[in-house]
């Protein structure tokens, strides 16, 4: 990273004005996104409020599609034949009426497979709504429930590309039923929207993929480059069953390195720029991820002769402690976002010349750096782009109300920023529970099993254990020397322009997710790996609107034709597209 400066050169840095604020960062896809690649050279020369760009940070790929106007035309007909929409719809509808929730902590599949049984249904229904691509495809069942599609290319020198998408479905609370507007599992087709759980993450994409294949295969094509779709079934709940065991059943068939793409769920849609411009952003990267359980043991007895603090009020104030001495924000050219504001001030003239020539500076000047920083931090939609999260979501103790509590565990999770590590966050946290255990006198032995305070104490004592650590994701590849992504975004402004028909420049950006995809298990396979369900939402609240996760889940129905549309094309598109070397 170049070395940050203290020129104190940037005035003022003001706001982006009303047509695009940066505290309305889009969250689309159920996780918050925004970035690019940011480039590690010295991008600009100021001269007063003059702004002077050097070398693009940008670089907009050509437009890339099949070259045949029959195919763009094919295309376009999906988002506008009534007959096959009704039935594509429909398909969708089907397929959220099929109850397919994960919860966390689910057993093995072979020790418990009435636990998974519920998968069945699922499979039933897509055999029996896609008969020709079971017909034609070599289909493999991975740990039972994970489906592996194979279409085998007539070139087995061409890499196979890889398409992803997930069974499984958050699942719905009982209380909340009350709430929707629709049965959450009835696939209501409405006016504008289809709702129900899992519309949106992630069975649009399943099923679109599965239509592609199914209209490819209707209209005579014949792969040159082997086409694969994996759908895991436990993606909700970290993909342990599902996915993990898919990647080894690719990698031990085809090796590491092997894959031209992964392309899985990720970011959607489309954001409109201040200055008329749309930006597609695909995550090219991801937040690591771990979950801390802390658990704090002390001696028991009756509630009339109390100590001062029980375990639950020690407890406390640990939680009280590690929520308000949070991470601090960092922003360095390796994040995502960091470019990501490089291509907004490129492109979209309508900001400030100084909110642009600050945005520019800051991969190479602390004090731009950290007004940029200041800025992100000050929204909650922004903030965790740039700082490791926090939530501590489960906390257990206390048996009775007149027995002390002898025993109290919280699980705390962290999503950990680009820049920082695992180990780096795992150690802000024990710091803290060094400072509450010397506070009231106990114990405790660290994640790595040393005993930091004595535990023979005879007030107890703290222990930490850190569940699942995954590191940040490696970064694709987002240059103008990527061949996969130059082709990836090339294909994502022509099906914008020539087959959905906007007018306005569509630049294709890098972006960052703050969550986790089923794509942590692919790392070995390649690393271009590309996350984006190609849709069409103007909005940058879209998440809560969609209800991800939530209430009244619902998907724009013409962005379920734009995956099947999209894809049509694409696949046709790098067929015969020479690898990179």
């Amino acid at each position: 990273m170049p070395r940050l400066t203290d020129d104190p050169e940037e005035g003022q840095f003001s706001r982006f004005n009303s047509r695009y604020n940066l505290k309305k960062i889009a969250i689309i896809g159920g996780v918050a996104v925004v970035g690019l690649l940011g480039l590690t050279a010295v991008y600009t020369t100021l001269k007063g409020d003059d702004l002077q760009l050097g070398e693009p940070k940008c670089p907009l790929p050509a437009y890339f599609s099949a070259n045949s106007t029959a195919i763009t035309d094919r295309s376009k007909q999906f988002l506008s034949d009534k007959e096959f929409i009704a039935q594509s719809y429909e398909k969708l509808s089907q397929a959220v009426k099929v109850p397919t929730e994960v919860y966390d902590g689910q057993p093995e599949v072979k020790d418990h497979p009435e636990v998974w049984a519920k998968f069945g249904k699922f499979h039933h229904y897509l055999e029996k709504t896609f008969p020709t691509v079971y017909e034609h495809l070599q289909v493999d069942k991975v740990n039972t429930w994970g489906l592996v599609f194979t279409w085998k290319g007539k070139n087995a020198d061409l890499k196979p590309v890889l398409l992803t998408a997930h069974q499984d479905v958050v699942p719905v609370q009982a209380d909340t039923i009350k709430d929707w507007k629709y049965d959450p599992f009835s696939g209501h087709i409405g006016k504008d929207f289809i709702y129900g759980r899992g519309v949106s993450d992630c069975k649009n994409l399943l099923v679109g993929l599965m239509e592609t294949v199914e209209q490819l295969l209707a209209d005579g094509f014949k792969p040159q480059r082997s086409i694969v779709l994996a759908f895991g079934f436990d993606e909700e709940a970290s993909g342990g069953h599902g996915a993990r065991h898919i990647s080894h059943f690719l990698t031990k068939k085809y090796g590491k390195d092997s894959f031209y793409a992964v392309i899985d769920e990720g970011s959607s849609g489309l954001i409109k720029g201040g200055s008329g411009q749309y930006y597609a952003q695909v995550a090219t990267g991801e937040k690591g991820f771990f979950n801390a359980e802390i658990q704090l043991t002390t001696p028991g007895g009756h509630s009339s002769v109390p100590p001062d603090h029980t375990s639950i009020g020690i407890m406390s104030s640990l939680v009280k402690l590690l929520e308000t001495e949070t991470f601090e924000p960092i922003l360095t050219d390796e994040n995502p976002t960091m470019g990501f504001l490089q291509c907004l001030a490129e492109h979209d003239t309508s900001l400030p010349t100084k909110w642009r020539s600050t945005i520019l500076k800051a991969v190479h000047n602390k004090a731009a750096n950290l007004k940029v920083l200041e800025y992100l931090s000050s929204s909650k939609l922004s903030k965790f782009l740039v700082r490791t999260s926090q939530a501590v979501d489960i906390i257990k103790g206390g048996a009775k109300s007149n027995a002390l509590p002898e025993h109290v565990s919280i699980i705390s999770n962290y999503r950990v920023a680009i820049g920082s590590n695992v180990a780096e966050t795992v150690d802000h946290v024990s710091s803290k529970i060094q400072r509450v255990a010397q506070e009231y006198n106990v114990g405790y032995v660290d994640a790595s099993g040393k005993q930091v305070y004595d535990i023979s104490n005879s007030n107890g004592y703290f222990n930490m254990s850190v569940l699942t650590p995954l590191e940040p994701a490696p970064l694709s590849p987002t240059t103008k020397d990527s061949k996969v992504w130059m082709a990836f975004g090339g294909a994502l402004r022509h099906f914008y322009k020539n087959v959905v028909g906007i007018k306005e420049e569509v630049i294709v950006t890098p972006g960052i997710m703050t969550g986790n995809t089923d794509t942590k298990y692919y790392w070995d396979l390649t690393r271009n790996i590309y996350r984006f369900i190609p849709g069409y939402t103007d909005t940058v609240t879209s998440l809560i609107e969609l209800g991800i996760h939530s209430v009244n889940e619902k998907l724009p129905k013409v962005s379920h034709l734009h995956v099947i549309a999209f894809y049509y094309e694409y696949l046709q598109a790098i067929d015969k597209e020479a690898d990179e070397e």
